[in-house]
């Protein structure tokens, strides 16, 4: 008989294998890492793009365009050259969003931090009463009540409103404003 064409992990649950507590702390502090590796990296390359308040609101520059090409040279200039200050106004309109919507904001701190206490359950799962829960059991649950109050906070209105005010905010803005002296030059060179 042949050997198998895989080798069975030592952490692979039908076999016996649980991690050891090291090797499950290596595994949530590397889920950590990723979510804040995403944040520096997101900082470090959108963020660090960011513009003057100065130039982002400079009125001599607003103008109102004189046609369809105007305002399409305008979108392709303006949507690149201030980007970090676009996604700096979605995030303040998202905040705001969540501010105003305090059930929503509960709605996603209730669904966050459950799932961040559920992926802390120990294999061989919780004990209330005289049930065990498993991980996944309580999973099912926390997203059962999740989508209920997700329901009841309109989140697929609060995404729609973002998206409107972002959309009406960001490509406002980039409409009206003149390109700078930079991209006339870019375009002759």
């Amino acid at each position: 008989m042949a050997a198998p064409a895989y080798t069975p992990l030592a952490t692979n649950p039908f076999t016996g294998g649980f991690p050891s507590s090291n090797e499950a702390s290596a595994v949530a502090s590397s889920a950590a890492s990723f979510g804040l590796g995403y944040l520096q990296k997101l900082r470090e390359e959108r963020l660090s793009s960011l513009r003057p308040a100065g130039e982002f609101f400079d009125k001599n520059r607003f103008s109102m365009p004189t046609g369809f090409a105007n305002v399409t040279s305008r979108f392709n200039y303006n949507l690149t050259y201030f980007q970090g200050n676009y996604l700096l106004m979605f995030l303040a309109i998202t905040a705001y969003s969540l501010i105003t919507n305090l059930l929503l904001m509960f709605s996603v701190a209730f669904a966050v931090g459950g799932m961040y206490f559920i992926n802390r359950i120990p294999p061989e799962g919780i004990r209330i009463g005289s049930n065990t829960y498993q991980a996944g059991q309580l999973k099912t649950i926390l997203i059962g009540i999740s989508v209920l109050l997700f329901f009841f906070s309109s989140t697929i209105g609060t995404v729609f409103w973002i998206v409107g005010a972002s959309a009406v905010t960001i490509l406002g803005h980039a409409a009206v404003m003149q390109e700078g002296v930079e991209g006339e030059f870019a375009s002759v060179v």
